[in-house]
């Protein structure tokens, strides 16, 4: 065997990649155009951190949680836009590189959505940190 992600441990690497780093495509916009990023923290799990290597570049989601907080930082590569759902108990707290979310450059605040502030953004580098 020269793979050591064999078909029947796929669906761990998709829930890894897919829920829990939330990394995922538009159907509507193949091919990574427009990326998706929607994790779901839970569970005994307080931090991850996984990439994936698209045709436009490197899309990096990374998560923690402390101390009834979550720090969300997300990469959306050149040429790209993405729709970023970062949980929070308070959508109206939600910041991003330590301002306001909503205020923040490049960020706009599109709807709450089952727990979630969710963002349209675009190309770049982003931290965002909310309220459990």
């Amino acid at each position: 065997m020269n793979s050591f992600n064999h078909y029947s441990l796929g669906s761990c690497g998709e829930w890894l990649f897919g829920a829990a780093a939330g990394i995922d495509l538009d159907p509507a916009q193949p091919a990574y155009k427009h990326i998706i990023i929607h994790p779901r923290p839970g569970g005994p799990l307080t931090w991850v951190k996984a990439h994936h290597d698209s045709i436009y570049g490197r899309i990096e989601s990374a998560w923690s949680r402390e101390n009834g907080a979550l720090t969300m930082n997300v990469t959306v590569p050149p040429n790209t836009t993405a729709t970023v759902y970062v949980p929070a108990s308070n959508p109206s707290a939600v910041t991003e590189g330590g301002k306001l979310a909503d205020r923040s450059e490049g960020v706009k605040f599109v709807r709450s959505e089952n727990g979630s502030a969710v963002y349209e953004v675009g190309a770049g580098k982003y931290s965002f940190q909310a309220p459990l």
